[in-house]
């Protein structure tokens, strides 16, 4: 049984808040890395004291664990290296109910990844380049430039430290990197001049500034696939140019590089369903939609529902993959939807509505960003609809 803070009914399903009205602001982060402990009695999430501008490098994210019987808030680290949207990449360890990865900034050691021990307290490893995903069995990191990241999407990337890359639109040596976590060791796989080569001549990509903007591990941990993204044009009394994505998956060292799509496409959310498909919203054969595709060859296999999944949403698989949770940006209303949609049966629903209110800057906005319970039973989700940030839970 949950500790209630609020609850109401939303489409027949009971919403709660377990974070506490209290003057802070809660939040977990993204939508495809474990929140919940392997027995879903606890929930990581991030403690601060504002939501109304971009962190700066002195602020500080609390680290702290909800106990979902009690309600009781524990935190048990904090880091400076953190932003509204991903958090510090606060996750639990490779299947742990003790350890959890998060990301941390220091003058002596610049960007690192932590492994922290909940229950002593203590920090039990350092590694030293952060984590931008960890393959399930804890093995290993792939890590990317943040920096860049924060120069691009200040709501993704870290504020601490600049780029040392920032006047080079394709480095030869910076990229992708493959982080050994146990022996802390780490080597450039790809770097942006090998995956621009990669992609060649197609525009709009040739000659422009790259950085991968998102990068995830198959279930088995043995490829990745990556979003790379040009950063605008920027011209001097003219609008700001668009970015665009092109999609690449590669094997964990680095090898067998395959650049699925590239040019004016609109690849977003995605998330792995086994070690060969994935789910993605991109272009393709029904216009924008929210498709299966295969690493092979990168080409949309199927339109998931072309009726159901019309804009673009954080897209993610149960555990047992019969189910997709979904979730929108802010209609006309300024409403946020989760949605959840049977695989089997070819038919889904809305489980919720929540008001969004207006932010300035956008990279500040709090996205539903809906994330599964390990037993399929759950749903949590990050929302402002009640005047602050808070965390919160739809019982499926």
């Amino acid at each position: 049984m949950f500790k209630v803070n609020s609850m109401m009914n939303v489409r027949g399903k009971t919403v709660r808040r377990i974070s506490p009205a209290d003057g802070l602001h809660y939040f977990f982060g993204y939508y495809d890395v474990p929140a919940f402990d392997p027995a879903c009695c606890r929930h990581l999430c991030h403690r601060v004291r504002f939501r109304d501008r971009l962190p700066v490098a002195s602020d500080v994210a609390e680290l702290g664990i909800f106990d979902l019987e009690s309600g009781r808030f524990d935190v048990f680290a904090e880091t400076c290296a953190w932003n509204f949207q991903q958090g510090a990449m606060l996750q639990w360890f490779s299947g742990s109910d003790d350890l959890a990865a998060y990301n941390d900034f220091d003058k002596n050691d610049g960007f690192v990844g932590i492994i922290f021990s909940t229950g002593q307290k203590k920090r039990m490893h350092k590694v030293g380049m952060p984590f931008a995903t960890i393959s399930a069995d804890g093995s290993f990191a792939l890590s990317i430039n943040f920096p860049r990241m924060y120069d691009f999407r200040p709501g993704y990337g870290y504020c601490n430290a600049p780029d040392k890359w920032r006047d080079e639109k394709q480095p030869a040596d910076d990229g992708i990197w493959l982080v050994d976590i146990k022996n802390n060791a780490s080597r450039l796989i790809l770097s942006l001049a090998d995956i621009a080569s990669a992609i060649g001549d197609q525009a709009p990509f040739a000659g422009e500034k790259l950085l991968v903007n998102h990068i995830t591990f198959n279930p088995g941990g043995t490829r990745f696939l990556a979003l790379v993204r040009n950063f605008p044009i920027i011209i001097p009394g003219a609008p700001d140019g668009a970015w665009h994505t092109a999609l690449i998956t590669a094997s964990r060292d680095g090898s067998d590089l395959r650049v699925l799509s590239a040019g004016p496409c609109l690849p977003s959310h995605y998330h792995w369903k086994n070690d060969h498909v994935f789910a993605i919203y991109r272009d393709g054969p029904d216009c924008q939609q929210l498709y299966e595709t295969t690493d092979e060859h990168g080409t949309p296999v199927s339109a998931i529902e072309r009726t159901f999944f019309r804009k673009d949403g954080h897209c993610s698989y149960s555990p047992d993959r019969r189910w997709m949770l979904y979730d929108s940006y802010p209609d006309e209303n300024r409403l946020q939807h989760i949605y959840i949609y049977d695989l089997h049966a070819r038919e889904g629903l809305e489980t919720g509505a929540f008001y969004s209110p207006p932010v300035n800057p956008v990279d500040i906005r709090c996205d539903l960003h809906p994330r599964w319970s390990p037993d399929g039973r759950y749903v949590s989700f990050d929302s402002t609809h009640e005047g602050f940030r808070g965390l919160y839970f739809l019982q499926l």
